[in-house]
């Protein structure tokens, strides 16, 4: 494995560099997302209104707690904003308001380090195509020394493209098809933040 690392040339350290950044987001990401977005946001809205009904706040609140997921965060900020009869209509629009807040902030821990996956899938291909290239120029450069009668004049240089080729395309493809995965998983825990946290309120104003 080191000789066909050397015999890939310098571009093999960002490509190496690289792979295990990639790894290192594809796994902390994974964890992330098994512990904190696998929690049923209709289960926690269940809880919440028996609790409502039976004005145990508190209850409510201790209740968002034991869930993960982003909306059980923002269902919890607006909780704690929440007063009951004493709510109108303006202040059900200021919840509106808290719970946007909330979510801005819980984004970015949804999102990431997702920068360095996608950095990773698009930038090692791009060094394996330039180690074709420069691998393809060294062999014609050696070629264009020795001759053509000696085929071992080009395969050092022909190795090192090939070997930069499918060490960028190992690399980018797994980061590419996690990269689109977690891409799916943001985009769902935003979507069920926002129909739970609509419908959350809605059942508050029917309080």
């Amino acid at each position: 494995m080191i000789d066909i690392i050397k015999a890939g040339g310098p571009l093999m350290s960002i490509i190496i560099f690289l792979s295990v950044a990639g790894l290192s987001v594809i796994l902390e990401r994974g964890y992330y997302f098994f512990k904190n977005e696998k929690d049923n946001g209709e289960l926690l809205i269940n809880h919440l209104e028996k609790f409502i009904k039976n004005n145990e706040r508190e209850r409510a609140i201790k209740a968002c707690d034991c869930f993960k997921n982003t909306s059980a965060k923002v269902m919890k900020t607006i909780l704690i904003e929440y007063n009951g009869e004493k709510m109108n209509c303006c202040t059900y629009d200021y919840l509106e308001e808290k719970a946007r807040e909330c979510a801005l902030r819980e984004m970015p821990k949804l999102e990431k380090n997702m920068w360095i996956l996608a950095l990773a899938a698009n930038v090692t291909p791009l060094a394996g195509l330039l180690g074709t290239v420069t691998g393809m120029i060294g062999a014609f450069t050696a070629m264009s020394k020795h001759g053509a009668g000696d085929p071992t004049v080009l395969a050092f240089g022909i190795s090192q493209a090939l070997i930069t080729t499918a060490s960028g395309l190992i690399v980018a493809i797994p980061a590419l098809v996690f990269y689109n995965f977690y891409q799916k998983k943001i985009e769902k825990a935003l979507v069920d933040m926002e129909k739970n946290v609509v419908e959350f309120i809605n059942i508050l104003r029917k309080m």
